[in-house]
């Protein structure tokens, strides 16, 4: 089959680029030609509050990207559509996570023929509702998936929303991989001493720090964790999308400095391994989810996690297993979950359920589910 995945891609940063790039590996791996379209500009400086967009490095996933689509130029977009139809892809595979990027998206899928009973349009959903809301977003959305002809999401809540929303779009879910490419864990000792930590009962909050993240609700809860724990300390690690003087002014009003390293930077690929390494338990306090590529990372690393009940989060971690699930992100209910995590063998424990768990969220598996569907719905091979 002839593909082209439309999306963010490496060079960009994030996990969704790194989803482009490791699908289209295992696609091509079944023998699939594909081909990945990505941004020449993504995002302007205004809308995107980080630092850097891009990574740089050596090519992510070994799959070089076409850097044709420019974000803000509606001719580009038309342009764009051409050039692809032109091309005679049997499948176009959009994804969607934000509805800024729906007229975008919309546009170029109208071009190459999509929409509900023709064209071979396929979008792959993050979030069909956004975290954080802003005005337009529902008819960017609903322009988008006027030219889908068939979707998959990644968790069943964005799927239930799929379906109420576009009851004619064909949908399946398939759970999201393990980004197994960040490599194998080193040793504890070794890990904290890159990252200069003290050998103590060590908690990870990874990722870009956003509110719907719940950071401060973690930040809030230290304290009542350290009464029960006294040695814990907790790792902050990632870049902070907005002001971080709300969060640092909550490690100030409780004197949680000797108990948080906060790292407020983007974390390259080869340096993740040393912050989940370095970890025992990974705790992510979301007040709103969908899916969490975080969780995933972790399962790469057998780090077992604390989440809350939102979204996907409760369907990759396996409550009592691989990790606790709790109702709700209050200092006591994350407190208790992180003072069962640390009674004797549990994290051991958890830590062995993963290996075997993440075994059913490999890349092949998501790769063969995205074909079956497509074959089963509509006439290419």
């Amino acid at each position: 089959m002839k593909i082209a995945l439309i999306g963010p891609a490496w060079p960009y940063r994030g996990g969704i680029a790194h989803h482009t790039n490791l699908l289209a590996r295992a696609l091509r791996e079944m023998g699939h030609q594909v081909d990945v379209i990505t941004f020449k500009r993504q995002y302007p400086k205004f809308l995107y509050p980080g630092t850097f967009q891009e990574e740089g490095g050596e090519v992510f996933g070994e799959i070089c990207s076409e850097r044709l689509i420019d974000s803000m130029n509606p001719f580009n977009w038309l342009s764009v559509g051409k050039t692809l139809r032109k091309r005679g892809y049997d499948l176009y595979v959009f994804r969607f996570w934000i509805p800024l990027f729906g007229p975008l998206f919309g546009t170029i899928a109208r071009s190459v023929g999509g929409g509900p009973g023709r064209g071979r349009v396929l979008t792959i959903l993050d979030n069909l509702i956004p975290h954080e809301r802003r005005p337009g977003d529902r008819i960017f959305t609903n322009y988008q998936f006027r030219y889908c002809t068939l979707s998959i999401t990644q968790s069943t809540t964005v799927h239930t929303q799929l379906k109420k929303r576009f009851p004619h779009i064909p949908v399946t879910t398939l759970p999201h991989p393990v980004y197994e490419h960040f490599g194998t864990p080193i040793s504890k000792s070794k890990a904290r001493e890159l990252v200069e930590i003290a050998d103590r009962p060590t908690l990870l909050f990874f990722g870009f720090v956003r509110k719907y993240k719940g950071l401060d609700l973690l930040l809030e809860a230290i304290p009542e964790v350290v009464r029960r724990i006294p040695k814990v300390q907790l790792l902050v690690v990632g870049e902070f999308f907005g002001d971080p003087k709300p969060y640092l002014d909550i490690v100030q009003k409780h004197d949680l400095q000797d108990h948080i390293k906060i790292h407020n930077e983007f974390v390259p690929n080869e340096e993740v391994m040393k912050w989940f390494s370095a970890s025992d338990l990974l705790v992510l306090p979301y007040r709103s989810a969908t899916n969490s590529g975080i969780v995933q990372i972790g399962h790469n690393f057998a780090l077992p996690s604390v989440v809350t009940d939102v979204g996907s989060l409760s369907e990759v971690v396996v409550d009592g297993q691989t990790g606790f699930v709790i109702s709700e992100a209050s200092p006591e209910h994350i407190a208790e979950a992180v003072e069962k995590a640390f009674l004797p063998g549990t994290l051991e424990k958890m830590s062995q359920a993963i290996v075997e768990e993440r075994k059913k969220y490999s890349w092949e598996a998501f790769a063969k589910g995205v074909i079956s569907f497509v074959e089963k719905h509509l006439s290419v091979s």
